[in-house]
């Protein structure tokens, strides 16, 4: 699959005039619980000619391309810098991604200034309403449900534990995540990557405890967060420096 991967980059690269500099895979595969029928979602950043950064014909802050399997999504330097400055959630996990199509020296650097300068609660809190909208949106009336939003809300909500224990983000396997949450429930999302493991569409008998304990995770009131970026000055040098050395 990787040689029909790297087709699809090289196609994005030559349709958009950009060289894409890193990219990964995210979503289930990168998590560790895909389906045999489960999609490849690529994700990327990508960079232009410097004359682009400067005239009034900018290339594409985002592009996307897809086929009956693959699904490309890459960002644009500036605009990654952009949502870095944000605590944005999907960079976070995109430098997480522990499955490299190209890697590169700029995601790594990329990661060290978005794990000393992000905000730690905001990421912990929107973790905990992605959970709360999986589970009230799809896991309500009925004696079983999808394992596919069982396993979304579930890591949320472990995601959100290992920050706060941890002071942290956590890592993108989900056997490394879910270590913080009670045997029952670890049992519980073992199971259900099980299921889902030979299609998207398995589902699972409702668990009573489950249901009680992510109910209780999901009960709490949030602070207004900070969400100031603390190496801002840092990484917009290392943006100039680096949009001039490669887009030259």
């Amino acid at each position: 699959m990787k040689k029909e991967i790297m087709k699809l980059i090289r196609e994005a690269e030559k349709k958009n005039k950009v060289k894409i500099i890193w990219a990964i895979e995210s979503g289930s595969r990168a998590w560790g619980f895909a389906s045999e029928d489960s999609d490849y979602d690529i994700r990327c950043m990508h960079i232009g000619k410097l004359d682009d950064y400067l005239g009034l014909y900018p290339h594409p802050q985002q592009i996307n391309l897809t086929t009956d399997v693959l699904d490309l999504e890459s960002w644009d330097i500036k605009k990654f810098a952009e949502l870095t400055l944000k605590s944005n959630p999907q960079i976070a996990e995109w430098l997480r991604s522990p499955i490299a199509y190209i890697d590169s020296p700029i995601k790594k650097q990329f990661k060290k200034y978005f794990d000393e300068g992000c905000s730690l609660e905001f990421l912990r809190q929107h973790y905990i309403r992605m959970a709360k909208q999986n589970y009230y949106k799809y896991l309500g009336i009925g004696i079983s449900h999808s394992c596919k939003k069982y396993l979304y809300t579930l890591r949320g909500l472990a995601c959100a534990i290992y920050i706060e224990k941890e002071k942290r983000l956590p890592p993108l396997p989900y056997k490394e995540v879910i270590a913080c949450l009670p045997d029952y429930v670890r049992g519980f999302f073992e199971r259900c990557v099980i299921q889902k493991n030979t299609t998207e569409k398995a589902e699972i008998l409702v668990d009573e405890r489950i249901s009680h304990f992510i109910e209780k995770s999901l009960n709490q009131n949030f602070d207004k967060v900070d969400t100031r970026f603390k190496k801002t000055e840092e990484l917009n040098i290392y943006l100039i420096k680096t949009i001039k050395h490669i887009s030259h």
